[in-house]
């Protein structure tokens, strides 16, 4: 894995670059734009902060499975994940969410700051990526997660404002 001393250092700045880009978009509609949803099947922006609330919470466990057991069979979070959020509870405001947004990030990142440079190349099974994958794949997928989703608002603010 390229030399790297601390594989945490190296993706930390990308989880924090693409968390920053998404809070900015969102911070780009007005409070009765953020629970509007701009179609039946589409999260408005508050839907979309908070799915990635429960993303986070949901790789963090699949994070310490992947330390915890030998090549665990991780599940199609992109299946499970907006399912999770569906059956879950409506936010109850921006602040709230962005609250449980940071806390769970930064419990992310403090587990992450733990593991030894070895622990970054364990494997794992993907029933989405189908076959062997490691560690460090596991855990660039957020950030990845997060510029989709900025993606999204900026698309979204686009039919908000028609």
């Amino acid at each position: 894995m390229n030399a790297l001393k601390n594989p945490f250092e190296k993706v930390r700045p990308k989880m924090v670059a693409a968390r920053i880009e998404f809070i900015g978009q969102l911070a780009k509609f007005s409070k009765q734009a953020l629970t509007q949803e701009p179609t039946g099947t589409e999260w408005s922006p508050l839907q979309l902060a908070h799915h990635l609330y429960i993303t986070d919470g949901m790789a963090l466990e699949q994070m310490r499975r992947v330390q915890d057991e030998d090549n665990p069979l991780i599940p199609d979070l992109g299946e499970l994940s907006p399912r999770l959020t569906r059956a879950s509870e409506s936010p109850v405001s921006l602040n709230a969410v962005l609250a449980g947004m940071a806390a769970r990030r930064e419990e992310i990142f403090e587990y992450l700051s733990t593991l030894p440079v070895e622990a970054w190349e364990r494997p794992f099974r993907s029933e989405r990526w189908g076959g062997q994958r490691k560690f460090y794949q596991l855990v660039n997928v957020l950030p990845m997660h997060d510029k989709q989703h900025a993606e999204q608002l900026t698309t979204l603010k686009m039919i908000v404002e028609e």
